[in-house]
């Protein structure tokens, strides 16, 4: 039986920002469990989201890379997600569809907002943290401060748009550079239900963050939550947690397409195909 909590945590835009629920009843019908499990339920847990209090991102303690055991309990263990990308390209969606079930067209601004969810994995207890960022990046520190504090990156741009995808590339960038370390990130195609305006070729995409970057990479559509739930896993098959679908889940989900999670031999025979092609132009992200 899968139960779950939501709330979440915004921060400010003052400088106070360095620190950092409407928590709902928990459900105790199975039925009602079962039936309304949400994608990140799939991952055999709950999630949680609510107003914020103060604190929860300070450096010190509560804001601290994540990935470590809670406490002394060596069954529990927290994994801190940040989600970036520029702004208008989904990045709000992608985690509302994966933890809440729910998509709005309707676009609200985000400073930052921390969302959390709870599942039972191989007998340990993991929770996810997931930061859901600002597009604007008005505030360099701030930014830095997400990046220290993260185990795990999504980079969100949207096919619709080129820029978003070359600010994807600033992004990695400065994620290599404060972080000094190779850390799991995943970058994301998003609004392919939008295909009639694709302007980042996903050929392109492709070749240069699965051989270029040698990166996780998928393409995914919020709207229709299509490879929603594949985002996360990749991003714990890089993290190297193991998970396990529920079964009611497991049978909802069976025919979403399992896009951009492993490459073929003849797949990437082919992205090393095009990668000689444009050897000359290597790490080069600007589309045309």
């Amino acid at each position: 039986m899968m139960k779950g909590r939501h709330f979440a945590r915004r921060f400010s835009l003052q400088p106070a920002l360095y620190e950092e629920d409407r928590p709902s009843p928990v459900s105790k019908d199975e039925d009602t469990a079962v039936e309304g499990a949400t994608a990140a339920g799939a991952l055999a847990g709950t999630s949680s989201r609510g107003a914020g209090d103060p604190g929860a991102g300070t450096s010190n303690g509560a804001a601290s890379s994540s990935a470590e055991k809670d406490g002394d309990n060596p069954k529990k263990r927290r994994y801190r997600v940040v989600v970036m990308g520029a702004a208008k390209v989904g990045k709000t969606a992608i985690i509302n569809q994966f933890l809440y079930d729910s998509f709005t067209s309707k676009y609200t601004r985000t400073i930052e907002e921390m969302h959390h969810g709870e599942y039972e994995v191989s007998g340990m207890s993991l929770t996810l943290d997931i930061l859901d960022t600002s597009g604007s990046y008005e505030f360099p520190a701030m930014r830095e401060l997400s990046v220290n504090t993260a185990d795990a990156f999504i980079l969100v741009y949207s096919i619709t748009d080129a820029e978003s995808f070359e600010e994807i590339r600033h992004l990695r960038e400065f994620i290599l550079q404060t972080k000094k370390q190779n850390v799991p990130i995943v970058v994301v195609g998003n609004k392919t239900d939008l295909e009639d305006q694709r302007a980042v070729p996903l050929e392109t995409a492709e070749t240069i963050v699965l051989v270029n970057w040698e990166g996780g990479f998928l393409e995914a559509s919020a709207k229709d939550n299509l490879n929603v739930l594949h985002i996360f896993k990749e991003l714990l098959n890089q993290a190297k947690i193991r998970y396990a679908l529920s079964p009611a889940v497991k049978r909802r989900r069976q025919s979403m397409p399992n896009v951009g999670m492993q490459i073929t031999p003849a797949q990437l025979s082919h992205l090393h195909h095009i990668r000689q092609k444009s050897s000359g132009k290597r790490n080069s992200c600007v589309i045309s």
